[in-house]
């Protein structure tokens, strides 16, 4: 990797720290950046997702171009991700090294006001507040998303209602990959950012993203996101971290049958094509659960589901429409 050597359990110890707020853990990193291509990487990943430090792009992007010239496979195939030239991203992926200068000519072409630029979505449901959004990211970002979670799939997990403790139940049988800061990339961190952008809310806002995975018989019952607060335990969650009060979901393929997302209250359901992205308030405008909001997360009768799954948390009352 060249530059100077900093230990990876070292590098990982910073990571955890900076995202904890410590700024002298990411004072260490940025002194790091200078000569070593993982720290200057680290940067530009927390600088784009907004842990520890202010979220700025334009600055992400600096760090990934100091991480790339110093030879950082997977700043340079990010780089070439975030311009959209996917073949180069594979490219790279796979061994190549493209020639002196390119770095600096994919940083300048990556589009952030286009990034941050929300596709018009259209009403499912005006009450409950439902939109559908078409070509919320593009394909080859939702393969490279599905890339991104593919190997750390496990048994997905729900809120307990009396412990407020996160365990494995019967009414929900797919698999899900937590998408914590070990497991992310500047890509994701990109993606993160548009939907800051499409809820009007900041980047910290988001929970962990995940990507899901639904085999043919798996489902998620019917269900709510928010957290029914008449549970103590789930009461001193929303007390913590506020409420989850926005879900968004990216359907990441379209070879599958079946695998609707329905509203039981509702009596419709809705699958998106590649691309597509769902939104949901599921709290009403006065701040208070919308019960009208239970959905249940159908099973496939052929092929694979994937999904990206955003939960967005907010505190005290509900913020603006998505719809409008």
């Amino acid at each position: 990797m060249g530059g100077i050597t900093v230990d990876s359990e070292l590098l990982a110890q910073w990571r955890d720290r900076a995202v904890a707020g410590d700024q002298e853990a990411i004072a260490q990193i940025a002194a790091a950046k200078e000569g070593n291509c993982d720290a200057a990487y680290l940067l530009a990943l927390l600088t784009a997702s907004g842990f520890g430090v202010a979220q700025d792009l334009k600055a992400a992007l600096e760090h990934l171009q100091r991480a790339a010239e110093r030879g950082h496979q997977r700043a340079q195939a990010e780089l070439a991700a975030l311009v959209g030239n996917w073949r180069l991203a594979r490219e790279i992926s796979s061994g190549k090294t493209p020639p002196p200068g390119t770095w600096d000519r994919l940083k300048a072409a990556v589009d952030i006001a286009a990034w941050l630029r929300v596709p018009a979505g259209r009403a499912f449901s005006t009450e409950p507040r439902i939109a559908a959004v078409k070509d919320f990211i593009s394909a080859p970002a939702c393969d490279w998303l599905i890339g991104l979670g593919r190997p750390h799939l496990k048994q997905a997990d729900i809120f307990d209602s009396a412990t407020g403790e996160l365990v494995l139940d019967g009414r929900r049988s797919n698999n899900a990959a937590p998408l914590k800061i070990d497991r992310i990339d500047v890509v994701l961190a990109f993606v993160r950012a548009r939907i800051a952008a499409l809820a009007e809310l900041p980047v910290l806002a988001l929970e962990d993203s995940q990507i899901l995975h639904y085999e043919v018989g798996q489902q998620f019952n019917p269900h709510y996101d928010f957290f029914d607060v008449k549970f103590p335990a789930l009461a001193r969650e929303v007390e913590r971290r506020g409420q989850r009060a926005l879900t968004l979901l990216i359907y990441l393929n379209d070879n599958y049958e079946g695998g609707d997302t329905a509203f039981p209250v509702l009596g419709r359901a809705f699958k998106g094509r590649k691309g597509d992205a769902l939104i949901f308030w599921n709290l009403g405008e006065d701040g208070a659960p919308d019960y009208r909001t239970q959905h249940t997360g159908t099973a496939p009768t052929r092929g694979e589901k994937w999904l990206f799954s955003q939960w967005i948390r907010v505190r005290g009352s509900a913020p603006a429409d998505p719809l409008r």
